[in-house]
């Protein structure tokens, strides 16, 4: 498992070892790609790369990149054979397989990734990594409340959290705030794993409903996942708050590498990139495709490959999470890659020419909570995206009814921070409470972002 190579205090304390290691790795899942899928091979041919061009990680750059759409055709022809839902792009024997999750299939069919025996050990090994960051031990009782699905987040981390030494309760995500009383109350547990707007909804439903203070039940830590929230500081405060003053964690995965990948710690100083021994990872020019140094400060589209995977490994995905990069010894002694989440480069906008990222209006909205709105906001399109006409009208929730003058100002307040910081017109609509739920949902508890009025 490689796991001398990380050390669970320090991180990667010797680069030049981690080098060697991840070239000897992606040399051979190369060739073994190449070996055993036709689909890659023609891939490959069609740009006239072979797998003894790779002599060092720069020379993936020859290699093509693979995107959803491509992954989607892929795996509907090899639906349409019998072959196997995971598509003609798969490397492994299907019968290795122990594992099929999918996406949620927002926008359009979910998709489907498997996991062999081995794939389930590199997650667990990663989630091991992130069990000091966010201060937890073995044997330590997590409420699982995301949705017990087919979706990643649901059972898969389940039992991947179960393999790194976790003692988990798989309560659901559609349980019921009393059912998540009695069960909280009994089990005694230590951390609480959902989304950021399920975390929101809870703690006010077993508030406002059955009179429970969230913080009776003892949590000392919430990690969030699955949508935009964990990493913005006044999401962040606002759960924390909600449940007892828990520390909270954000952690994000990579797709068709690992469930999990990157965690923040204590210090907030970005997502820690716990697996650069088992994915590889470049940064990109999401327009041009170029790719972009490993630098402090750079921001570009991640890639990702994967080094161990078995079934159907990333080779050059695009994953179309746009990162800041932020490099040098973390103050938690880790000497690892991080970054901060921009956005989508899917969700991205254009208005007028500037880019914008529905996660970066979250930003600046969450900073307003004590001037009296929730977390709670949708962007509004009137044309299909991206290109929108300003003003871009961004509806957000109130958290109690106010003076209409007030609320006037409230929002003209609001639009004018936002149009300046994020350089765009921007025109803030105020709606009562109630009207923008938190837990307006998708099946897998994904807040929804966009309210499509063309």
């Amino acid at each position: 498992m490689n796991t001398n190579i990380y050390h669970m205090e320090q991180g990667f304390t010797d680069r030049k070892a981690l080098e060697e290691l991840k070239i000897g790795k992606l040399k051979k899942q190369i060739q073994r790609v190449y070996d055993n899928s036709p689909f890659h091979k023609e891939r490959f041919d069609l740009v006239g790369f072979r797998p003894e061009m790779l002599k060092r990680a720069e020379d993936l750059k020859d290699v093509p990149f693979f995107d959803k759409t491509q992954e989607r055709a892929s795996q509907a022809e090899s639906q349409e054979k019998g072959y196997t839902a995971l598509g003609m792009h798969i490397v492994c024997d299907p019968r290795d397989v122990q594992r099929i999750s999918s996406t949620s299939g927002t926008t359009g069919n979910p998709t489907f990734t498997g996991y062999t025996q081995k794939d389930s050990e590199v997650t667990a090994e990663i989630m091991r990594r992130a069990m000091p960051i966010m201060n937890a031990k073995p044997g330590d009782i997590v409420m699982h409340a995301f949705v017990l699905s087919m979706w990643i987040a649901g059972v898969p981390v389940a039992d991947i959290m179960q393999m790194a030494g976790l003692c988990v309760v798989p309560i659901g995500g559609t349980s019921g705030a009393e059912r998540f009383a009695v069960t909280a109350r009994s089990v005694m547990p230590k951390q609480l794993n959902c989304t950021p707007s399920y975390a929101v909804w809870m703690a006010k439903e077993l508030q406002n409903k059955y009179g429970i203070d969230p913080a009776e039940f003892g949590f000392e830590r919430v990690l969030l996942a699955g949508e935009p929230g964990g990493s913005i500081p006044e999401v962040r405060e606002e759960i924390s708050k909600l449940w007892g003053g828990v520390k909270i964690y954000d952690g994000i995965g990579a797709m068709h590498s690992s469930f999990f990948s990157s965690f923040n710690c204590d210090h907030n100083t970005g997502l820690h990139f716990l697996a650069e021994d088992f994915i590889h990872l470049e940064l990109i020019d999401p327009a041009t495709g170029e790719i972009l140094p490993l630098e402090d400060g750079v921001s570009g589209e991640g890639v990702y490959t994967a080094l161990d995977k078995e079934c159907a490994p990333a080779i050059r995905f695009r994953s179309g999470d746009r990162f800041v990069l932020r490099r040098g010894q973390c103050a938690c002694g880790r000497d690892t890659l991080r970054y901060h989440v921009e956005g989508r480069t899917d969700d991205m906008l254009l208005v007028r020419g500037v880019n914008v990222f529905p996660a970066a209006i979250k930003a600046i909205v969450s900073r307003f909570g004590d001037h009296g709105v929730t977390n709670n906001m949708r962007v509004v399109l009137t044309s299909k995206p991206p290109v929108q006409e300003p003003p871009l009208e961004v509806r957000v929730e109130l958290a109690a009814d106010l003076p209409e003058e007030a609320t006037k100002e409230l929002a003209a307040e609001m639009s004018a921070v936002i149009s300046k910081e994020l350089r765009f017109k921007c025109q803030i609509t105020l709606q009562a409470n109630g009207t923008l739920d938190a837990f307006q949902q998708d099946k897998n508890q994904k807040q929804q972002i966009f309210i499509k009025e063309y």
